[in-house]
């Protein structure tokens, strides 16, 4: 009964409503943010759909009229009329960033078997990733100008059928294969890859905030209680001081867990509309050749990073609880925040940038004695059925666990969790003195 009412006490300090406003924003900004992205993508290829053409060559009108229809067949255009060569100038009459302009003599140069010069003109916009889209359109309908070209020489000039132009056109057919431990699958190892690194991507980034947002809610409540002088009330109470313990990490874990959820959610609609909804697309070609190859998570994978992922929380919890209990004001809580933050963040870039296997021993050992580090690496190695490394990386946070709620339950039954301090100014001071009494 105790537990439960110190669980529920606890439950309602954590989830405050502006905790809960936290999460909610989150969760709608991540969505938001993703589905703004997809939007924009969309919106950005709709404007930028038609490539800006203005024909200038009037040498051999029926010559260019053959070129521009074929290319309105293969693409979307738009033809401008320029009056001079300020092109400048005429980009900003015609309310346009991009044009192409076949100049005058181009015919001429083609017909005579001389390469044949096209001005593309472009305005440079910082703008974010969207902006450049335009700017590819109208590149791209450069090499259909060419290829039109070409075909009409080859056929004209050389009397080649439409057959045998493909035939010439398509005359190295690449048939794809990707291999993998052993197995190999008829698909595109490149499509295959940005699908894995895709959900290779979400458990580290889901897990990082994770550890982020509660290491800084259970070390800002429980440095909060002590600085306050209400820990101290709450510790002389009728209550065995494990249960008040295992009280507020039970409580600090539920609540991570409920922010687990939410950055999940988010996180999958984040990355969706990043992807293009590609997320809701892994069970086409790409998703058959990865269950083929065996790169596909199964039921008890999940179950398993479900298991890793409850003791990476409560490592992180019961770090922030013993560092949260040696603050004694607002700035050391901040700093003992940023300790604690780079040693989330360093092997969350570490395995996110490169392949902690593959490092030199020393960084390798480095990266392993970091309990986190096996976090981040759970998905790839079940995904890659490296299992002896996640059971290694699994084991190491048990024991790491067992060894933090030690000092944990050291701490919380002795009179030294009011004695403990990390104060470095205090430290400075009194050291001031002593060499100043000293003198």
């Amino acid at each position: 009964m105790q537990f439960r009412n110190l669980l529920k006490k606890e439950l309602r300090e954590l989830f405050t409503l502006q905790v809960i406003m936290s999460m909610l924003t989150s969760v709608v900004l991540l969505v938001l943010m993703g589905q703004m992205f997809g939007g924009a993508v969309d919106s950005a290829e709709e404007q930028s759909g038609a490539a800006n053409i203005a024909v200038v060559d009037t040498s051999n009108p029926e010559f260019m009229n053959q070129v521009m229809s074929v290319v309105e067949q293969n693409l979307k255009v738009s033809k401008y009329n320029v009056t001079s060569d300020d092109y400048a100038s005429e980009l900003k009459r015609l309310e346009i960033d991009n044009l192409v302009v076949i100049p005058e003599g181009f015919a001429e140069s083609i017909l005579n078997g001389e390469p044949g010069k096209i001005d593309f003109i472009s305005t440079v916009k910082v703008g974010g990733l969207t902006s450049s889209l335009s700017t590819i359109t109208s590149s791209a309908s450069i090499s259909v100008i060419s290829h039109v070209i070409q075909t009409m020489v080859l056929s004209g000039n050389y009397g080649l059928t439409e057959t045998q132009i493909n035939t010439l056109w398509n005359n190295v057919v690449a048939v794809e294969y990707a291999t993998f431990d052993g197995k190999i699958v008829n698909a595109s190892a490149e499509e295959i890859t940005g699908n894995v690194m895709m959900q290779m991507l979400i458990a580290p980034l889901v897990i990082f905030f994770l550890l982020f947002m509660a290491s800084q809610m259970i070390m800002t409540a429980i440095s909060t209680e002590k600085i306050d002088k209400t820990l101290e009330t709450l510790l002389s109470a009728p209550v065995s001081r494990l249960t008040l313990l295992f009280a507020k990490l039970l409580a600090a874990i539920i609540a991570a867990l409920a922010n687990a959820a939410a950055m999940t959610v988010g996180m999958f609609f984040y990355m969706d509309g990043l992807s293009g909804g590609i997320m809701g697309e892994l069970t086409g070609t790409a998703g058959d050749a990865m269950s083929q190859l065996g790169l596909s998570l199964g039921v008890m994978d999940y179950i398993l990073f479900g298991v890793q992922l409850f003791f990476t929380i409560a490592i992180g919890l019961g770090i922030s609880l013993i560092l949260g209990a040696l603050a004694t004001d607002i700035k050391s809580v901040q700093s003992l925040l940023m300790t604690m933050m780079m040693v989330i963040l360093v092997p969350f870039a570490a395995c996110l940038i490169a392949d902690v296997n593959a490092m030199s021993p020393l960084f390798k050992t480095i990266m392993y004695l970091i309990p986190f580090t096996h976090s981040y690496m759970a998905i790839p190695n079940l995904m890659t059925g490296q299992m002896a490394l996640f059971w290694f990386g699994l084991i190491y946070q048990i024991i790491f666990f067992a060894v933090v709620m030690y000092f944990a339950v050291k701490m919380f039954t002795s009179d030294k969790l009011f004695t403990m301090s990390f104060d470095f100014s205090n430290r400075r001071q009194r050291s001031d003195v002593r060499r100043q009494s000293g003198k």
